[in-house]
């Protein structure tokens, strides 16, 4: 259904235009010198970003996941659809646990890339003195110019290991809680997809934190790290476990937020072409069942099939088009 593939599309971009910013004030908490701290926490370091670079600060590197958001669902949804149809028992909790660690796995070498550049961007005032970067292409060539395809998958690893368990505990704790209500409501809905969002990031944080390191690390000879472990190591002797969790609140309080404006920009556009008169068997005709369609692309195998196969005659040129297009990060030149 290509209404259903858009609304889920538009609707990841208003999650990631609504989270971005706390996005931004995790990275820059994930990289504090703790020796020297500049931030005293989470709205310490946004004012501070906003009085330095106003609110275009808190938007740069947002091109990148931005352009990148529906390649990578295209792989989540199609790989985690797939998984499940292939199952046993394609309804049970630990189907959803399979399904989703797959998912997980499939993406992040699309992810470790996207986020490379994003990071990069989003600390371009405190790393990479000199370099001027005017997006996630002009960033990741530089990146592999000067270190090859290697170095343009720096992370890789650490987002392998995040990633497993992110999205396997989100799709397993969504579906838990949305089987506790017969029929859920908007609200509801909403409610569980904050919940789970919150439940993934705990699984996996402590990792995204050493992902996050070795992204803004140097690069070549002059890096501190030597890899996962490393980090890991070198930053839990510099400061204990409190390392493992910096910046986690900025990303617990963005876990709502961003399922509420994903949700809403779902919501808003089945409804719109549900009045228009558009082909909406699938949910019915009135938008009180709008509610449905977010489950569904979540938890229904048929739908997620139909979804994907058909956007593969609109991927090969839409997403290479959108991920390999020069385009203008939201930053002061």
């Amino acid at each position: 259904m290509f209404v259903d593939f858009i609304a889920g599309l538009l609707g990841g971009a208003a999650g990631v235009l609504v989270g971005h910013p706390l996005d931004t004030v995790k990275v820059h908490l994930q990289t504090d010198d703790p020796k020297n701290p500049k931030y005293k926490g989470t709205f310490h370091c946004l004012k501070t970003i906003v009085r330095k670079d106003k609110i275009r600060g808190l938007y740069r590197g947002i091109s990148s996941p931005i352009s990148g958001i529906g390649l990578v669902n295209s792989i989540v949804f199609g790989v985690y659809g797939n998984v499940q149809r292939l199952s046993d028992e394609p309804n049970s909790l630990r189907s959803h646990f399979y399904a989703g660690s797959i998912a997980g796995l499939a993406q992040s070498f699309v992810c470790a890339p996207m986020e490379l550049a994003k990071t990069r961007l989003q600390l371009s005032t405190q790393i990479d003195s000199g370099i001027k970067f005017t997006g996630p292409i002009h960033c990741l060539r530089y990146i592999k110019k000067t270190e090859g395809i290697r170095g343009a998958f720096k992370g890789l690893t650490a987002t392998v290991f995040r990633d497993i368990p992110g999205f396997s505990s989100y799709f397993v704790s969504y579906e838990f809680i949305m089987r506790q209500k017969e029929i859920p409501n908007v609200p509801y809905t909403l409610m569980a997809g904050g919940c789970a969002g919150i439940a993934s990031w705990l699984a996996c944080y402590p990792i995204d934190v050493v992902k996050t390191q070795m992204q803004a690390d140097a690069l070549g000879k002059n890096a501190k790290y030597t890899g996962f472990m490393d980090c890991a190591k070198k930053g839990f002797e510099r400061e204990g476990a409190m390392f493992f969790f910096r910046g986690l609140n900025s990303t617990l309080i963005r876990a709502f937020p961003m399922n509420a404006a994903c949700f809403f920009v779902v919501s808003w556009i089945m409804d719109l072409f549900n009045k228009s008169g558009m082909d909406m068997d699938h949910l019915g005709n009135t938008s009180s069942k709008i509610e449905e369609l977010v489950r569904s692309i979540i938890t229904d195998n048929s739908l997620l099939v139909q979804i994907i196969s058909t956007q593969q005659d609109i991927a090969p040129t839409y997403f290479t088009s959108n991920i390999y297009n020069d385009s203008d990060d939201l930053q002061p030149k």
